[in-house]
């Protein structure tokens, strides 16, 4: 059993690496490489495992870990499997563990591959992005507030629908926001407090105009402009 569940893990993990890197390619993140490593860790009270059960199975050679079977491998409830994501970032680069390669922008556009690639099946209710604007531009953040905005939408395909929360500075991705909030703190009797307004109709524009540090009416024009594309995209969903 844990055999076949390693097989059809790694299949997952072909498909998954192929849609991620796809997801990659739109935010900007060309030739960066997604892989999944697996390992297995042999222990004397482990579950006995030859290689004739792992051919059994449709492993091949290249997917057995680094161990010397027949062996007894430690395993728990999630199988024998010990997994690892890698990434290359960039081409040249060799894959290496996600909590060590990836700055914090690229962390922010990889988290986001993966809650749009898992989105038909992960059911988490609510999603919260802090600061994925960090390290892109803002013809780079249309497109990550696009992605965003589908993750709240159910497809045809299975999507699950999330509600998504997106603290951010870059008004190419608050267009997308069904709702926008502003959120500033201002001293109050000795102390600070904060303070959160619904923005709807213009003042909702002239924030966007603020957030492109620009002012005047072409501000407001550019403002008016990035919930236009904003509307626009939605509608070809």
């Amino acid at each position: 059993a844990a055999l076949e569940l390693s097989a059809r893990r790694r299949e997952a993990a072909r498909r998954l690496a192929q849609g991620i890197e796809a997801e990659l390619q739109d935010l900007r993140m060309t030739g960066a490489r997604f892989a999944v490593d697996f390992r297995w860790t042999e222990d004397p009270e482990g579950v006995p495992v030859t290689r004739e059960a792992v051919v059994a199975v449709g492993l091949g050679p290249e997917e057995i870990p680094d161990v010397s079977l027949p062996a007894c491998l430690s395993f728990d409830a999630t199988g024998i499997d010990r997994v690892e994501f890698l990434v290359s970032p960039n081409p040249g680069e060799p894959l290496k563990p996600l909590s060590r390669i990836a700055s914090g922008g690229e962390t922010s556009r990889l988290m986001l591959a993966l809650k749009a690639v898992l989105s038909r099946v992960d059911e988490t209710p609510t999603l919260i992005f802090d600061e994925i604007d960090q390290g892109i531009g803002g013809r780079v953040g249309a497109t990550v507030g696009e992605k965003l905005w589908r993750l709240t939408v159910a497809d045809a395909n299975g999507g699950v629908a999330h509600q998504v929360l997106c603290v951010t500075h870059l008004p190419q991705l608050a267009g997308f926001g069904d709702a926008h909030l502003r959120v500033e703190k201002i001293p109050l009797e000795g102390r600070t407090v904060t303070r959160i307004a619904v923005l709807e109709g213009p003042a909702r524009i002239e924030e966007l105009a603020q957030m492109l540090g620009a002012s005047g009416e072409s501000a407001y024009r550019s403002a008016e402009e990035i919930l236009e594309e904003a509307e626009r995209r939605k509608g070809c969903r």
